[in-house]
């Protein structure tokens, strides 16, 4: 079988684990809304498993590109999806690979702009958090202006001096 063949089986299965990097990230956006951080490390051990088969895809796809351009006597630093869809003489294999690229392309974008709302839903939350430790944690300050000659006596609408947590604890 030639090397590109085996490229377009590999480019398939970059598909297949692309497009599973989408429902996990799809999944991991109601997580992050509801707040479940059990359910978030459950998605996060799977997102690492296709990470390292993307990894190791990668890795196989470029060994046989290599192979490809060596039998063909090509030097390339870099050889890019269009380059090797340019270089490919077979017509069935050209489509093959544009189809490949297509579909490769779209599930990445797509993916892109997935992550990029759910790290703003993370930031939101981070944000949240620490804007409520703040509040927690910062001391009551008494109002500048007060009239001293009232000051003996204590004011009921005024709140203690202290915040909800010891912070010298």
């Amino acid at each position: 079988m030639s090397d590109l063949y085996t490229v377009v089986e590999i480019l398939e299965q970059l598909i297949v684990e692309h497009e599973k990097m989408l429902k996990l990230a799809g999944h991991k956006r109601d997580v992050l809304i509801k707040g479940n951080i059990d359910e978030l490390s459950r998605i996060l051990q799977f997102e690492s498993r296709c990470i390292n088969a993307i990894q190791s895809l990668e890795l196989e796809r470029e060994k046989h590109v290599s192979l490809y351009l060596m039998q063909r006597g090509i030097r390339k630093e870099t050889c890019y999806l269009s380059d090797l869809i340019e270089l490919t003489e077979k017509t069935e294999l050209k489509q093959s690979l544009s189809v490949c690229q297509q579909k490769l392309s779209s599930s990445i974008s797509e993916l892109k702009l997935v992550n990029e709302l759910n790290q703003k839903l993370i930031e939101q939350s981070l944000a949240l958090l620490n804007f409520t430790i703040e509040e927690l944690t910062v001391p009551f300050e008494e109002p500048t202006y007060q009239n001293t000659q009232k000051a003996s006596r204590p004011n009921p609408y005024m709140k203690p001096s202290h915040g909800f947590f010891d912070s010298k604890a």
